[in-house]
């Protein structure tokens, strides 16, 4: 039945209001014909076949074609004019055969229909003329003529209130069906634009998300050439300018000396160790964000992996520091990766040394609580500016008061990212010019 109402006058064009209106006028015009039979019928069983009996079937002879004239030419404004023509006048002609209001039961009732079905289905300018014509139909009845047919003197007491259930319950129940499809398509035309605003909603959210990671990439591109040109620059030069000075000391036919040999070669290969670490740094970055690292828990001896780490640098401190480890709480072992863990150990503890030289030794701690195990890494050294810490753990940031100090801008992301790979989380507190504490704390399930 709904496929039949929704192919009426058909249009691919139609905005899912048309369609509506275009449904609503068929029912009506439907609903109201068959109305005009039996009202037909009813004259007919009550007042015998004659002029009140005829009038409800020219309403259905006139509107029944006018639903397939409509549908065949595609415009369902004729059969809009057709139906409110046949309501308002049908039903006056049907009160003037009968004569009085009381006589008819009140049909004059229906000739309403005309302007609300005009304001419902054309606009209000239709329907003030409507409405006009519904006052100059109520005034001509209210004044009075004699009836068009002899039909009302054979109506009864009980005939009579069969008239007035039929002209009250009749169109109450046409407007109840129309009103009911209007609202049921009404509320499923409601869903579908929630779900059409929900899918709208998710995909602007990932759009948002694309162009925020779009932005992200595009940023990250220009720090790494920023970072590439800058970084890579010196151990160029250095490769360049000592491969140049053994070419010359080459050509002089001289044999050259082992320590000016070594030299040149330690120049070389310290400046190719550089661009090594520099690269394998941008590798792990990329390991990073595109999530490939592998991560290998097992139950790990705290204690023994921060005690070699200590030695490993204090080792190759050429300043005289050391690096101060002290334990504090019952030990136990953490499954974690060691792996991970030293590494992001070894970019803190290697920053400390870095950017606090000539100031006190710097401190590694490890605190071992019931609930969490913390290591602490703390220098005495620049420390950070308080408008930068927000950019700390991005890669590439480099703060700007390091000044000539060497460093890629990697080491601080690559930590972060290692230890929230172990479920570990990472802090860090700085004062200007005193120093900067980090804090990576690993919560015991």
């Amino acid at each position: 039945m709904k496929k039949t109402i929704n192919s009426y006058c058909y249009n691919s064009s139609d905005s899912e209001e048309i369609r509506l209106t275009k449904s609503l006028v068929l029912i009506v015009a439907a609903s109201c014909s068959i109305c005009g039979l039996v009202w037909a019928g009813f004259y007919s069983y009550f007042l015998g076949f004659g002029l009140t009996a005829k009038i409800p079937l020219v309403f259905v002879a006139i509107v029944a074609p006018s639903i397939f004239i409509s549908h065949f030419i595609v415009n369902y404004k004729l059969l809009v004019y057709a139906q409110l023509a046949c309501i308002t006048w049908i039903s006056a002609l049907i009160q003037w055969s009968l004569g009085s209001i009381n006589d008819s039961g009140f049909v004059i009732a229906w000739c309403f229909l005309g302007p609300i079905g005009a304001l419902l289905f054309l606009n209000q300018k239709s329907a003030k003329r409507w409405m006009l014509m519904f006052l100059l139909i109520v005034c001509i009845t209210a004044i009075g003529f004699p009836p068009l047919s002899s039909d009302g003197e054979k109506v009864t007491e009980n005939v009579r209130t069969i008239f007035y259930l039929m002209n009250i319950g009749a169109p109450s129940v046409v407007i109840f069906i129309a009103a009911s499809y209007f609202l049921k398509n009404l509320n499923e035309q409601r869903d579908r634009n929630t779900s059409l605003l929900k899918i709208a909603e998710a995909n602007n959210k990932q759009l948002a998300v694309s162009l925020e990671r779009e932005k992200e990439l595009g940023q990250l591109k220009s720090s790494f050439v920023s970072m590439a040109s800058h970084q890579f620059k010196t151990p160029l030069a250095v490769i360049q300018s000592n491969a140049e000075l053994y070419e010359l000391l080459a050509n002089t036919g001289k044999i050259i000396e082992p320590i000016k040999f070594a030299k040149i070669t330690g120049r070389i290969t310290g400046a190719i160790s550089v661009m090594t670490n520099l690269i394998d740094e941008v590798l792990v970055l990329g390991k990073v964000t595109s999530g490939n690292i592998e991560y290998s828990p097992e139950n790990v001896n705290l204690i023994d992996l921060c005690q070699k780490l200590t030695s490993e640098f204090n080792l190759i401190q050429q300043d005289g520091r050391t690096l101060d480890f002290e334990i504090t709480g019952e030990a136990y072992k953490v499954k974690l990766d060691p792996k991970l863990l030293s590494h992001s150990l070894s970019n803190l503890i290697s920053n400390a040394f870095k950017y606090s030289e000539g100031k006190e030794n710097p401190e590694l701690r490890i605190h071992f609580a019931p609930k969490e195990v913390v290591l602490s890494v703390k220098d005495y050294g620049l420390g950070i500016p308080e408008s930068e810490r927000l950019k700390l753990f991005t890669p590439f940031f480099r703060a700007n008061n390091t000044g000539d100090i060497k460093g890629s801008g990697l080491g601080l992301n690559i930590a972060k990212e290692y230890v929230q790979v172990n479920k570990g989380q990472i802090t860090a507190t700085s004062t200007l010019g005193e120093g900067s504490f980090f804090k990576i704390t690993f919560k015991l399930n």
